[in-house]
Order: C-alpha cells, then sequence, then structure tokens
C-alpha cells in the first residue's frame, strides 16, 4: 500500500473512530427523538456504517492506554473489504484526499478471508502529518488473518462468524 492509500484508508477508519472519541463530549445535545435515530459522533457513525455493510461480521472502536484510537473491522473475505472501500461511505470520507487508489488490497490473494482491519492513529498537539489537518502524529492501517489455534471462555473478541480454526470454546469443552 503506497502513502497515498494508506493516508486515504485512515482518514476513513482510524481518524473518524479518534475524532468520535475524543469530541463525543463536544457533540451539540440532541432531544431523544434524534439521539435514537443518528450517532453520537463521527466514530460511532463509521463504526455502523462498517457493520452495515456486505461481508463485515463486526467492527468496535478500541482507546488504548497509550491515547492511540483504533477502529477494528473484521470482514468474510477480500470481497468483503472491497465492499467496504467502495462504499459511499468509505468514498465521502476518500474525497478531500483525492480519492482511493485503483487496486486497493492488491497483494491480496482474491480467496482470502477472513480479514481483520485495524485502523490507529496517535492524537499529538498538533498536526504532524503533511497535508493532513488533524492533530495526530501516527496513522496506521494494518491487516491481519487469523491463525489456527486459541480458546475463549463465554465469547471472543471476534465474532463467533469470524472462522479460527481450531479455536476452543473452553466452556463448552467443560461440560463435556
Amino acid at each position: 500500500m503506497n502513502r497515498r492509500d494508506l493516508a486515504t484508508v485512515a482518514l476513513t477508519l482510524s481518524v473518524a473512530a479518534a475524532i468520535g472519541t475524543g469530541a463525543a463530549g463536544l457533540a451539540p445535545a440532541r432531544s431523544d427523538d434524534a439521539a435514537a435515530e443518528q450517532p453520537q459522533n463521527l466514530g460511532e457513525m463509521l463504526t455502523r456504517a462498517l457493520r452495515e455493510t456486505e461481508g463485515c461480521l463486526g467492527a468496535d472502536n478500541a482507546q488504548w492506554d497509550s491515547g492511540r484510537a483504533s477502529v477494528v473491522g473484521w470482514f468474510e473475505s477480500k470481497e468483503a473489504v472491497l465492499n467496504w472501500y467502495h462504499s459511499a461511505m468509505h468514498e465521502r470520507l476518500m474525497a478531500p484526499m483525492g480519492g482511493a487508489s485503483d487496486e486497493p488490497l492488491a497483494h491480496i490473494p482474491d480467496d482470502q478471508g477472513p480479514i481483520m482491519v485495524i485502523a490507529t492513529i496517535t492524537p499529538s498537539d498538533r498536526p504532524e502529518i503533511p497535508g493532513f489537518p488533524a492533530p495526530i502524529s501516527q496513522v496506521s492501517i494494518e491487516l491481519f488473518a487469523p491463525l489456527p489455534g486459541g480458546a475463549h471462555i463465554n465469547g471472543r473478541l471476534a465474532p463467533e462468524d469470524f472462522e479460527v480454526e481450531h479455536m476452543r470454546d473452553l466452556a463448552a469443552d467443560d461440560g463435556q
């Protein structure tokens, strides 16, 4: 992924989460009816749009002890990640930065899946990324595929539909 691609995907995922997480208290007060229909912040709106993308198995925001903020998306396949990439929400967020690249995920095999995407930013006192107005010092988009194994009791970080071979449900094992 070249620098422009990284920056545009970062805008879509991580910056929105960080702005949403950090600016939630700055949102104007809304009536109960409006609150029921609209997300509280950009991060929430982005997470909702991710969840509504065909092939997205789940999405969540995370705030780290280090101050970093992330959006995590779990997708069933490369095609599902591309569904998000070409979505109206993603395209709107990419437009100010000149649009998307012509071949996103070019190095990922077409039959790859599932894929976890983590987009992370590090806030700073001032903008530190040339051409990007938000006060952040770092942007990272990372793609992961699950390794076989692992265990859980009463639930997992990843959605249940995010397949992990040989994942053990210890609560179920205990009942045998």
